[in-house]
């Protein structure tokens, strides 16, 4: 009988290759550093070539390596596939999600429910930050599936639907003219923040961040309460009745912004999940 390729061993194989460092890709795959190298060690014995060049700083793949890999990624993405066709009703294994904290609250009440009860042995580690700090954490390979608010085209993301940011306060805002108006942000990081901060200075409006909060909820609760303006979905002031345009910034108009899911095509149950967001968000 031949020789056969263990695909848990291509799985590691593959991890290495995409962090660069055993360390890192042995906590992605559940084992201990010696173990990954005793797996590297057994399939370069198994193919009888050297995959792998390591030093004190991360690993290089030779020409074996740059050729396997290619293989590799096509035979676990048709592997996968076929499994996911076989069994339908469940995902497994580890997937590291990012959502912005504006989108955290409707999308997690609507989507973690279906995802754990479909998906008992999934193991879904979730991460609540800013648009720009989540597409950071995916370019740096620390998350495996990123919902991403951006003005500009992320690279690899697919483009769920688009989002028209505008200027909201409450029915009872009040703002002398003489004086510089009064916003309620989200820290920076936020892309709503960053375009409403640049519209002002474009028009010239004088303005004091009275407050400036990573939580969206604190943001909104302040403008709600009267003092200050904010910015939110378009959408989310027409089905708001406790929300207005405030007077003296309809001009003050904010650039149509996208929601983006970016997926690391390497990674099955990533591949899997995000057809599930995709569906929560159309």
């Amino acid at each position: 009988m031949g020789k056969g390729l263990d695909i848990d061993v291509l799985r590691t194989f593959q991890a290495v290759t995409r962090f660069g460092r055993f360390k890192d890709a042995a906590a992605y795959v559940h084992r201990s550093p010696s173990a990954v190298t005793a797996q590297i060690q057994k399939l370069e014995a198994t193919l009888g070539q050297q995959l792998l060049v390591r030093s004190n700083h991360a690993v290089e793949l030779t020409l074996a390596g740059q050729q396997l890999l290619t293989e590799t990624t096509r035979f676990l993405m048709a592997h996968d596939r076929l499994l996911a066709k076989l069994t339908p009703q469940r995902i497994t294994g580890r997937v590291r999600l990012g959502v912005p904290d504006g989108y955290a609250e409707s999308f997690m009440s609507e989507f973690l429910p279906a995802v754990a009860a479909d998906n008992p042995a999934l193991e879904l580690d979730v991460v609540v930050r800013s648009s720009t700090e989540l597409l950071a954490l995916f370019a740096r390979q620390q998350l495996d599936l990123a919902i991403a608010v951006s003005r500009e085209h992320p690279g690899p993301g697919l483009r769920l639907r688009s989002t028209l940011p505008c200027w909201a306060a409450a029915p009872g805002f009040r703002h002398d003219p003489e004086l510089p108006v009064n916003v309620a942000l989200q820290l920076s990081g936020c892309p709503y923040r960053e375009a409403g901060v640049a519209a002002l200075k474009e028009h010239g409006i004088r303005y004091r961040i009275l407050l400036e909060s990573a939580n969206a909820h604190a943001v909104l609760a302040c403008v709600r309460s009267g003092v200050a303006v904010g910015i939110v979905d378009a959408l989310d002031v027409a089905r708001d009745g406790s929300l207005i345009c405030p007077a003296g910034l309809e001009r003050v108009t904010l650039p149509a912004h996208h929601v983006y899911v970016l997926t690391d095509t390497s990674h099955h149950a990533a591949q899997h999940l995000r057809g599930m967001v995709t569906s929560t968000f159309l």
